[in-house]
């Protein structure tokens, strides 16, 4: 999903995660570092230290740090989910349950 569609519904000092970075994901990071910018996209891989994946467990924990569902399907429907996913219009992660 495009940095443009978390954005503007951050708050003033939100982050997201991005957990499967590629060059767009990199590139938006290094804009934000050089801008100054407190609303931040960030790569996994700059944050995959245990002291730093400890806070991100501490932040669910508390309810400060949530994930965005798009859909759930049963595993029956899996080839649907995927299908979902490759399309690009997902707004969130899409769950395939046993």
């Amino acid at each position: 999903m495009p940095w443009s569609t978390f954005e503007p519904n951050l708050s003033s000092n939100g982050k997201v995660i991005e957990i499967t970075p590629g060059p767009s994901t990199l590139l938006s990071f290094a804009l934000g570092k050089l801008t100054f910018s407190k609303k931040q996209l960030v790569p996994l891989l700059l944050i995959a230290k245990k002291e730093n994946l400890d806070f991100l467990v501490k932040l669910v924990n508390e309810g400060k740090l949530k994930t965005v569902i798009d859909s759930k399907h049963p595993l029956s429907k899996a080839e649907a989910a995927w299908a979902k996913s490759i399309d690009g219009h997902a707004t969130g992660k899409i769950i395939v349950e046993p």
